[in-house]
């Protein structure tokens, strides 16, 4: 996707939902999204990247907020701000201002607006969705998948069928979310192949 309109907002964070894959096959995660010149990153970024396929969209919910549409038609009602301000309670301000130029129907105050463009306008934000260009590369990888087959190794010593050949950490298939579980898998297994290696030795 070209990303020259949305490079205005590098260094914009935000929390949003972000997910992909299928209705009935889907991952998504609720965290933080960060705009840089060249594309989005930030943990909501680095969690999804596990799940996304090359080629496939990943959908965005700019504004979580529940029920953002029916806060926008009741500020209709108590409001003469324009759209854009009134977004700013949930979203940065830069984001809403430049939103809000994707229609000129949401280019006015809130209490002029008609039904139907807060409608719409509540549905673009809980629903932006673009099919990424690729990834930044393994230079900049902070995650990732594959490796040594799990069914091949023991669970309890991290052994593989071939007696005394051990396989621990990111080397192995598995796969943790942010938070620390892929430091946690490496210190486990590493732990767990220390233990077998030492009962090994003392029972030869």
């Amino acid at each position: 996707a070209n990303w020259a309109p949305y490079a205005q907002w590098a260094g914009l964070s935000l929390p949003v939902y972000i997910e992909t894959g299928s209705k009935t096959n889907h991952m998504g995660f609720m965290e933080d999204l960060l705009f840089t010149h060249r594309g989005l990153s930030g943990p909501g970024v680095l969690q999804i990247s596990s799940y996304w396929q090359d080629k496939t969209p990943i959908r965005i919910n700019l504004a979580p907020e529940p029920s953002l549409t029916e806060k926008l038609l009741q500020a209709k009602q108590r409001s003469q701000k324009l759209i854009s301000n009134e977004l700013g309670v949930w979203l940065p301000h830069r984001l809403a201002e430049t939103w809000v130029q994707h229609d000129a129907a949401w280019q006015r105050a809130i209490n002029q607006a008609t039904d139907k463009a807060l409608l719409h306008l509540g549905q673009s934000l809980s629903g932006w969705e673009l099919t990424p260009s690729g990834t930044e590369g393994y230079a900049k990888a902070e995650v990732t998948a594959g490796g040594v087959d799990t069914r091949d190794l023991s669970s309890q010593t991290m052994e593989s069928k071939q007696k005394g050949l051990y396989f621990i950490g990111e080397v192995v298939d598995v796969t943790g979310w942010l938070g620390g579980y892929n430091f946690q898998w490496a210190w486990a297994s590493a732990y767990a192949c220390a233990q077998a290696l030492a009962n090994q030795l003392a029972n030869p």
